[in-house]
């Protein structure tokens, strides 16, 4: 396979229903339009998703160096750079209409199988595919996901069983919509004076649809915050990372 067909482009433009009070298309939003291209390109590939087997996502890391704004166009692309212990590593950027990289993610996915939720041995067939059509090399602009801040986050911001909109096809949280509950719950005066330019998220457990999630939010340095995820019986569901940048003007 050719190193051009290794890569998949799907072209975008920011819609006005799907931009903030400032023009810019929704942080989640891009996360979602991001991944979903991830998920077409594998399922292009005879990879992807399937009544018994799923890909879930474990860590990622966000890079938005220029947010599309209303009307803007743009394509994602999106590659496989890696297979590892179980685990695989997609790329996917963002390139506006000059053809400059304006955001970038790294994610990595693992598969289970959907009856058991166990994992699955990526080592026989599906491995094999994924080697055929993996691109080490193509350079993106994040070269790993960064490990997230230890800093403690001993108090609870606040609390929020998961709603209709929050629910995935398999029945707990949808990952991103985690993003969605931590820029709610953040002074939307901030939010409307900030561009939001790096997002890291490690998954731990899934959240079920019918208990209740506690997250707690720390700014450890000026514009830099820390998210604490947990379940109902205390054990930790996600940690978050989210890096602001003032809008300048």
């Amino acid at each position: 396979m050719s190193e051009n067909k290794k890569i998949d482009s799907f072209p975008f433009m920011a819609e006005t229903f799907l931009t903030d009070a400032k023009c810019r298309l929704r942080p989640t939003t891009l996360c979602n339009y991001m991944l979903s291209c991830a998920g077409r390109h594998v399922d292009a590939r005879g990879i992807g998703s399937t009544t018994s087997l799923g890909w879930v996502l474990a860590r990622l890391a966000l890079h938005i160096e220029h947010t599309p704004v209303r009307g803007d166009r743009f394509r994602i692309e999106t590659w496989i750079r890696n297979l590892y212990h179980g685990f695989t590593d997609r790329c996917i950027r963002v390139v506006n209409e000059e053809g400059r990289e304006i955001a970038s993610m790294l994610a990595t996915f693992a598969m289970i199988n959907l009856n058991t939720r166990t994992a699955v041995d990526l080592n026989g067939d599906i491995g094999l595919r994924l080697n055929e059509c993996m691109l080490p090399d193509e350079p993106l602009a994040i070269s790993r996901i960064p490990a997230i801040n230890r800093t403690p986050v001993e108090e609870v911001t606040f609390k929020r069983r998961p709603h209709y909109s929050d629910i995935d096809c398999n029945g707990h949280m949808n990952s991103i919509r985690y993003l969605d509950h931590v820029l709610d719950a953040l002074p939307i005066e901030y939010i409307d004076s900030h561009n939001l330019t790096d997002f890291v998220a490690a998954y731990m457990k899934e959240g079920d649809r019918n208990e209740e999630l506690s997250y707690g939010i720390k700014e450890i340095a000026p514009d830099n915050f820390l998210v604490r995820v947990k379940k109902e019986n205390g054990v930790p569901a996600s940690n978050f990372e989210l890096k602001f940048k003032p809008i300048e003007g």
